[in-house]
């Protein structure tokens, strides 16, 4: 059995549909709502996490800047 191997020539170069019943075939309109779906979903939990992060950090430098006037005030009463 020989075969002849095709050249790029040989080739399609238009769109031909399928025929027959796909098995799978998703719209492009939804495809393209749910990959902005999952990114806007990827977005928010972002946002929250780096914002409540935020809420941590000023906690921690609320906590240090009261700590900070204590150690002051005492070292001023200390002086006095």
């Amino acid at each position: 059995m020989i075969t002849q191997q095709q050249t790029p020539n040989d080739r399609a170069t238009d769109f031909q549909a399928v025929q027959g019943n796909p098995t799978e075939q998703y719209s492009g309109g939804t495809l393209l709502v749910a990959a902005y779906a999952v990114l806007w979903v990827v977005i928010f939990a972002w946002i929250g996490l780096v914002w409540r992060k935020q809420r941590a950090l000023d906690g921690r430098l609320t906590d240090l800047e009261r700590v900070l006037d204590k150690a002051a005030a005492a070292a001023d009463k200390g002086k006095g």
